[in-house]
């Protein structure tokens, strides 16, 4: 019976070892990013950096060297439109109703359009199955001569696969 016991509590100490994952990664700063992180990258990391990339930057080319490329380019992610990109962001983002909608259509913005964003900032943390992101954007808009900053923070609760809004 000891033997049993040590075995149920050998496996249930490892197990939740393995769910609690927890660290704050920069992943871009200073038009630098973290290419290491993405070595060994988990998949609710990868659809959340997906999702803010495709949701507030412009789109790449083979030319660009923003940073927002260069960090699709280390997700593996060669056309954000690809339907095989959109069904995984849907899939983590299945609850979210806005997330949906703005995915039915690529809303991605050209390379050379009027409108302009850049990533300025983006950090990562995730403590067990809450997973935060920092980003920092900056935009302009050529035609009407504005510009504007956005600096926030989002928090999701991981829950079987897909994201539910915390904040």
């Amino acid at each position: 019976m000891k033997y049993f016991i040590f075995i149920i509590f050998f496996f249930a100490f490892f197990s939740c070892k393995e769910r609690a994952k927890k660290h704050t990664t920069v992943i871009l700063e200073n038009d630098k990013v973290n290419a290491d992180f993405f070595d060994n990258i988990d998949r609710p990391e990868k659809a959340l950096l997906s999702w803010y990339l495709y949701a507030y930057g412009n789109e790449c080319d083979a030319t660009s060297s923003k940073a927002k490329c260069k960090i699709l380019e280390l997700l593996h992610v060669k056309d954000e439109c690809a339907d095989e990109h959109i069904r995984f962001l849907k899939k983590w983002f299945d609850k979210d109703v806005m997330a949906q909608m703005k995915l039915k259509n690529c809303p991605v913005l050209a390379v050379d359009d009027a409108i302009q964003n850049k990533y300025k900032a983006i950090i990562l943390s995730r403590n067990r199955d809450t997973l935060s992101i920092h980003f920092k954007v900056w935009g302009l808009n050529e035609s009407q001569e504005k510009n504007w900053n956005v600096d926030k923070i989002d928090s999701f609760l991981i829950e079987n696969e897909a994201f539910v809004v915390i904040n």
